[in-house]
């Protein structure tokens, strides 16, 4: 669209108010007699009395000022400190629910792996066949479960009545040849290779004579060792594992109620304890990197089948390491959160998740009390859908999990921001009611009316021009009141007509923004001027308020056509990426206004579209000075905006290769789409054009766009 058919914008000056002004004064400074001298004393009182009143006001007004300073100022700091106090509450939130989630996912996946493998046991045997059973590549299979369900020590615990002791121990001899192909198995060797210590013929008796075993001579039911994971030599097989104090209480209660039993956790952080075979289990155990902190002995019953009315015929005896369960549920730089493991027995112990890796903090309840409404918690009985209920006799150790944040992950939300704004923000105020005083005491009434009309008009003069035009046209405004004057004085000028110096300047790098509404015209013929005006200002009106917050200068409407301009009356480095984002806007909220407007324009008016061309080049700006002056743009530039307009796609944004290239620059080439063929564009011939589909910035800017 070229640049002679643009509509000129009103301009209304205030000369009018200022003359009539400087007119009451000449008259008040000729009607002064003899009669005001008369009564000059009763006068000073008076203003005496004005005076003393408008001390009175200015120190309300200072009182007032410092009173809302100090109570912006708090407000100020204590908004920011709940700002950082919600942050830290929201992020903790999330990562203790992500936590909990990973923890349960965890546990089930372990617990899982090790059900699959008692399946895997009752489906190889059958009812009449334990306890005398000898699972086939029992170590390849026990060590993928140790790998999937973090173990580090296992044990196959046949049931072994009284009654069938003496088959048992024979079986349990002509069978030992498991022990040798485990061993094998592991060292990667072949079985002849293998030196076996051989197995106790009979069933054995550790706890009766501390440091040596006897034959046992309890009444049974017996559960000795028959396979082990890792196999060692000598292996222990054999020994009545039931016999242990520490374990038949809860072995018992896992074989009568026919569910997986824990019990105390045991470390070894007390320097008197011994530190045994199951110790050095723990610290030979690959990747765990045991730190001496708590493990609990976990037993789950083998059942002769798989479903129905079935009997207990074993017992897996395993060891679980509880910091690996923490290990890896947090993403990499989460750092500081609390995690307290704690049984029914009165166990508590402390673990510092960081990130990736979780550390030992200590025994019982670490965590700061002040973060106890922040808890997140699991249990593991709830974890595996089992029963909650707990008989008085229970004498197993049910686990659970508490989560908290950390002093360190509190103190990573807390900086001191808010102070500083607090601060800057007071010393702001304090200048700003010391200049305002000031500004108070130095002024006369008088002059307060004239600067709310200068103010009035400067509001008018701001949305038509920029800053630096708008202060031409005052300096001229004032040089012009000047002459006139003195002309007023003389009584003439001489008949010299005085030149003007014109308001112009040259912009050498902008881009132009043409919009132009597809389906407008034949829209409009059949609305009525109001219906046409509703739609132009309801659009135009949302385009100045995206204008504004982009830095985006609007020179002008013309008809249905939307005319802005970036990189003027201020340089901007990045006046195409601007254009663009302010482009991508447009688009968006013109849908969002036409389609409010069907209800009262009618369902045509949802077809209604736009079409935007840009172009970057330099640009000519000024004011051509008149009865109506308005601010213009001249050039190539223009123009070649235009073609890029009524060249483009509807509801699409068309740029030549000049904004194109300022894309590149800025690093935007992946919004680009070159069109196929070169466009014919009048004036300039065969011109390389770009659609621009910035879709990553749709999306951002459709969000800024409701906020």
């Amino acid at each position: 669209m070229e640049d002679n058919n643009k509509k000129p914008n009103d301009h209304t000056g205030c000369s009018d108010t200022v003359d009539k002004d400087l007119s009451y004064d000449s008259e008040s400074e000729a009607n002064h007699d003899e009669n005001l001298a008369a009564s000059a004393q009763p006068d000073l009182v008076v203003a005496n009395d004005e005076n003393r009143l408008v001390w009175r006001l200015r120190l309300l007004v200072a009182f007032v000022l410092m009173t809302a300073m100090i109570a912006v100022c708090v407000g100020v700091y204590l908004n920011g400190r709940n700002d950082q106090q919600d942050s830290f509450e929201k992020e903790f939130a999330g990562l203790a629910d992500k936590l909990v989630i990973s923890f349960e996912s965890v546990v089930k996946q372990r617990f899982g792996a090790i059900d699959m493998f008692f399946s895997g046991l009752t489906a190889y045997s059958n009812q009449t066949a334990w306890p005398l059973v000898t699972p086939p590549d029992y170590t390849r299979r026990a060590s993928e479960l140790h790998a999937m369900a973090g173990l580090s020590l296992s044990l196959l615990l046949p049931r072994i009545e009284a009654n069938r002791r003496t088959e048992w121990e024979a079986y349990s001899n002509a069978n030992q040849g498991h022990l040798r192909e485990g061993l094998a198995y592991m060292q990667g060797v072949d079985a002849a290779e293998i030196d076996v210590t051989p197995i106790f013929p009979v069933i054995m008796d550790l706890e009766s004579n501390p440091g040596s075993y006897v034959p046992e001579s309890g009444p049974g039911p017996y559960y000795p060792i028959w396979m082990m994971h890792p196999p060692s030599n000598p292996s222990g097989i054999n020994v009545n594992i039931h016999r242990n104090s520490e374990n038949t209480e809860i072995m018992d209660f896992a074989v009568a109620n026919k569910r997986p039993a824990f019990g105390l956790s045991e470390d070894y952080l007390d320097p008197t304890r011994p530190r045994d075979d199951r110790y050095n289990s723990f610290s030979n155990t690959p990747n765990w990197n045991y730190q001496d902190d708590a493990f609990a002995i976990a037993q789950f019953p083998v059942f002769d089948k798989l479903a129905g009315d079935r009997s207990v015929v074993a017992i897996f005896y395993t060891i679980i390491y509880w910091r690996t369960y923490f290990d890896g549920l947090l993403p990499k730089g989460s750092n500081g959160i609390h995690v307290i493991l704690e049984n029914t027995c009165g166990q508590q112990y402390t673990y510092i998740v960081d990130g990736l890796e979780a550390q030992f903090e200590g025994h019982g309840d670490l965590h700061s009390p002040e973060y106890d409404y922040l808890r997140r918690e699991t249990k593991i009985d709830l974890i595996l859908d089992r029963d909650q209920t707990f008989v008085d006799e229970d004498p197993t150790c049910h686990y659970s999990i508490r989560v908290y944040p950390s002093d360190t992950f509190r103190d990573s939300y807390e900086t001191n921001e808010p102070a500083l704004f607090a601060i800057v923000l007071a010393v702001v105020f304090v200048f700003t009611a010391a200049v305002f005083l000031l500004y108070d005491y130095m002024v006369e009434r008088r002059q307060k009316v004239v600067m709310k009309s200068a103010m009035q008009s400067g509001k008018l003069v701001h949305s038509l021009f920029p800053e630096a035009v708008r202060d031409r046209l005052y300096e001229d405004q004032d040089q012009e009141a000047a002459n006139k004057a003195a002309t007023w004085k003389t009584g003439a000028n001489g008949g010299v007509v005085e030149r003007k110096q014109a308001i112009a300047s040259e912009y050498p790098e902008t881009t132009i923004f043409f919009a132009d509404l597809v389906g407008f015209t034949k829209w409009s013929a059949t609305r009525t001027p109001v219906e046409v005006f509703e739609l132009l200002e309801a659009l135009y009106g949302a385009f100045d308020t995206i204008a504004n917050k982009r830095g985006v200068f609007k020179v002008e409407t013309i008809g249905d056509c939307y005319v802005a301009v970036t990189g003027l009356p201020n340089p901007q480095e990045k006046h195409a990426e601007i254009m663009v984002r302010f482009s991508v806007d447009c688009l968006a909220k013109m849908r969002n206004v036409v389609l409010s407007l069907v209800d009262s324009l009618g369902d045509d008016t949802a077809n209604l579209a736009m079409r935007v061309g840009l172009h970057s080049g330099p640009v000519t700006g000024g004011v051509l000075r008149g009865q109506k002056s308005r601010y213009q743009l001249f050039g190539d530039t223009v123009n070649t905006a235009s073609r890029m307009e009524s060249n483009g796609t509807t509801g699409m944004i068309h740029v030549s290769q000049s904004t194109a290239d300022e894309l590149v620059k800025l690093g935007r080439s992946s919004w680009l789409v070159a069109c196929d063929e070169k466009l014919p564009i009048k004036g300039k011939g065969d011109m390389q054009t770009y659609f621009v589909r910035p879709t990553s910035l749709t999306t951002s800017v459709s969000r800024q766009s409701t906020n």
